[in-house]
């Protein structure tokens, strides 16, 4: 079998590719001699440009002649590769945070495997909610432009709690100026909890919240990449004067067989920490295992046959149990509710499962954002 790989671009995250396709590799290593695929690999710049994604699949597809394509891209440009898949019945997998809210039209032969950083930024606003009424909004313009705001938001707003300021930061480093929102707290003490939704920015973010509340006590509740590695406070006694929470996809903490067995054979091969992008690789090649045995074990079978046996297959990941939900295609799993504690040490407090996840996805489809929708068209952190 051959596979096909179309990889991103990322000043923001200049990893991203390397450990997607580290943490795939190191998965389908396990699979018998037999069985390996033949892997191609590609680079797609930043994802933006529909011309130069549609050439590259095409080599992959008809040139190498590629049985799966998968494309570390995000809608709309992606979209270019629809009728073209569907032409030559084959199957597309996609990869990518989940910062956008994917199309409601399914797709008969394409499955979307990400991150849902959507989903988790609405479950998080759900528990902000449990614990205040009133918050604030915080992101900046460049991770605004992404669903993230409106799933945290929806999902605090949804329990009946509301946003009383909203602060949008520049997206630069130097440029970042957080006098707007500290003048909100300071002149409304009782508001101690932000909703706040950053990436590369996150360090800036938690300094100079420090800086303006050293000894505040507040309460933030982040987007899952607010929790990367790279983007956790500098200062690491941080959490003693403020609390930060999340629900995450993954986390090194995660403790069942296969995350301990990705964590183990990712720092073996790659000499690196595994990250997020490194548990969707690894998934990745988990889903692809499942389909290569199933269609090497029934070779009369057609690509809807093989692919109706991974609807009804639990499978196991880094991320913890997976499903490929039959009505939308989307592969979902359990998210992991953390708070940062010192020592930039992430615990894991709660564990929400499959089936609660796959209610609050459920909604998601069910009432899509209204009315004028912004959003840039590469995929999150790709830029």
């Amino acid at each position: 079998m051959t596979i096909g790989i179309l990889l991103p671009n990322s000043t923001t995250y200049p990893l991203i590719s390397y450990n997607f396709i580290a943490g795939l590799k190191g998965c389908l290593g396990q699979l018998a001699p037999a069985l390996l695929p033949e892997l191609h690999t590609s680079s797609i710049g930043f994802g933006t440009d529909q011309i130069e994604m549609l050439k590259e699949a095409q080599d992959m597809l008809l040139e190498k002649n590629a049985d799966i394509l998968i494309v570390f891209a995000d809608h709309p440009v992606v979209e270019c590769l629809f009728p073209l898949i569907s032409s030559l019945k084959k199957l597309l997998i996609i990869v990518n945070t989940g910062a956008k809210y994917p199309p409601v039209k399914l797709q008969p032969y394409v499955i979307y495997h990400t991150l849902n950083y959507a989903l988790h930024c609405r479950l998080t606003g759900k528990f902000a909610a449990d614990q205040s009424s009133k918050a604030v909004n915080a992101t900046s313009y460049y991770d605004g432009g992404y669903s993230l705001c409106h799933g945290i938001s929806d999902g605090y707003m949804s329990k009946g709690s509301n946003i009383v300021f909203n602060f949008v930061s520049k997206f630069k480093a130097d440029e970042f100026d957080i006098n707007p929102l500290s003048d909100f707290i300071q002149a409304n003490p009782e508001v101690k909890d932000i909703l706040a939704v950053y990436s590369d920015l996150s360090p800036v973010f938690y300094e100079q919240l420090a800086q303006k509340f050293p000894a505040t006590p507040l309460n933030i509740f982040a987007n899952p990449a607010m929790l990367d590695e790279i983007h956790l406070p500098e200062d690491e006694d941080f959490s003693l004067s403020k609390t930060v929470n999340a629900y995450l996809p993954w986390t090194v903490n995660i403790k069942n067989a296969e995350n301990i067995n990705f964590c183990n054979v990712f720092k073996a091969s790659s000499g690196r920490l595994p990250d997020a992008f490194a548990a969707l690789g690894w998934d990745t090649g988990v889903l692809l295992t499942n389909y290569i045995v199933t269609a090497t074990a029934n070779p009369l079978f057609k690509i809807k046959q093989v692919l109706a046996h991974l609807f009804n297959n639990e499978m196991n990941g880094a991320k913890g149990v997976m499903y490929v939900d039959r009505k939308t295609h989307q592969v979902l799993s359990p998210a992991y509710r953390v708070k940062l504690e010192a020592e930039n040490e992430l615990i894991v407090e709660e564990v929400v499962l499959y089936d609660e996840v796959l209610q609050e996805w459920t909604e998601i489809c069910a009432h899509p954002a209204q009315g004028l929708v912004s959003g840039w068209i590469n995929t999150y952190m790709c830029s």
